[in-house]
């Protein structure tokens, strides 16, 4: 049976291995804010602009442990106040705390599966915020509300400081001959996204990691295609390191990361409209109406 845990990609969780899981190096913040704009993708796609001149890593998380939440993760502490900022300016009165875990609840016994997307196609070509005429992220809300394990879907990002020379091509048909001679910082950043469904059946939990990668196609086009990758070799990589890779925020140094545009980035990074309907509990901020401006 436990050969069979491998080949699917599942790991059963010990007690060290757990306390082993940690705090990322960096700040993870926990976003809830009272209502999601119908322009969210818009308005992330400033934020994104902005992040990208910031080195480090960034990365935007939802969450399911009991109920759906969101989280924002950056590497460099000094970026905080900024996208403390950022975020007010997209979501009016939202709510921007420190998380106070790392992951959603862990038990010695528990199995994960996880898996990482793949990109095939050519690169820069997902569909952008531009191109939805709906929320995308609806149907990945959808896809975790029918499971009772708890999850975590993650989309790591960061700049590009050095593009390497097999995608300049790619670049410089998308943005022109003369990018590389600008001043400017290239407008693409590399991507990874990963993955985990935890749950003390290996069944569900199985089930549910397959069925939330499968709802990633609604980002494909007919020239590229997210192709989730499931984990499956025990003396290399196993569920528990990609997990581990989660939890700390990095990129392996084998990771089928790729180079993805702010536009395509902010289809998948911002708080979705209407997810109510789908456990996410927004909050409702009080109003003392002895504060009233009038």
């Amino acid at each position: 049976m436990r050969f069979k845990e491998w080949r699917y990609g599942l790991h059963k969780l010990t007690r060290k291995e757990i306390s082993k899981l940690g705090f990322p190096k960096g700040i993870l913040l926990e976003v809830v804010s009272p209502c999601s704009s119908l322009d969210s993708m818009v308005g992330m796609q400033r934020v994104l602009y902005l992040l990208q001149q910031y080195p480090g890593r960034f990365s935007f998380e939802i969450w399911k442990d009991g109920k759906i939440s969101f989280r924002f993760f950056c590497s460099s502490g000094s970026v905080e106040g900024m996208l403390k900022g950022q975020l007010s300016s997209v979501y009016p009165n939202v709510v921007v705390r420190r998380s106070e875990s790392s992951l959603p609840d862990l038990k010695e016994g528990d199995f994960v599966s996880a898996c990482s997307f793949a990109l095939h196609g050519v690169e820069l070509n997902l569909k952008r915020s531009s191109d939805l005429k709906y929320d995308p992220l609806r149907h990945v809300l959808e896809a975790m509300n029918c499971h009772d394990c708890r999850m975590v879907v993650q989309v790591l990002f960061e700049r590009v400081d050095k593009v390497p020379k097999d995608k300049k091509i790619i670049l410089e048909q998308r943005y022109g001959d003369d990018l590389f001679f600008r001043e400017s910082k290239v407008p693409v950043l590399r991507c990874l996204i990963r993955i985990a469904a935890i749950s003390k059946d290996k069944f569900k939990a199985r089930e549910s990691c397959t069925h939330i990668a499968r709802t990633f196609s609604v980002f494909d086009t007919d020239r590229a295609r997210l192709v989730p990758r499931t984990v499956s070799f025990p003396l290399v990589k196993n569920s528990c390191r990609v997990l581990s890779s989660i939890t700390g925020r990095i990129f392996p140094f084998f990771s089928n990361y790729f180079l993805i545009s702010i536009q395509e980035l902010a289809s998948m990074v911002h708080l979705p409209v209407g997810a109510e309907s789908s456990g996410v509990i927004y909050s409702k901020p009080s109003i003392d109406p002895t504060n009233l401006p009038w």
